[in-house]
């Protein structure tokens, strides 16, 4: 049976998987076209990979691999770790859900 808050959405905190706030994705923004660190050096920083970096520096490429992703997903999941995945995520959820965290909108 699924959770009630099954579809409610997580705020930027809450979301495990997010690594970096709209504020560290404007500096890097910003520290890259001042030419004040490579894309690795970046990434070095803020703890995320050199990929992630040219994503963020660049939206071309942001939708190049978007559209790749969405041509090979397949190639990309295991579907043991998917399920297990996602059933964390909604583990997590609805714990965030009963303590009252999660709300509507």
């Amino acid at each position: 049976m699924p959770y009630k808050c099954e579809k409610l959405r997580l705020s930027g905190l809450q979301d495990r998987r997010r690594k970096l706030t709209e504020a560290d994705k404007e500096e890097i923004r910003q520290l890259y076209a001042d030419g004040k660190g490579s894309q690795q050096a970046l990434a070095d920083k803020f703890g995320v990979s050199k990929s992630l970096v040219a994503i963020i520096v660049s939206p071309d490429r942001a939708a190049k691999v978007s559209a790749r992703m969405k041509e090979h997903w397949r190639d990309y999941h295991d579907r043991e770790k998917l399920t297990a995945a996602i059933r964390e995520t909604r583990r997590y959820k609805q714990s965030l859900y009963l303590k009252g965290e999660l709300k509507n909108g």
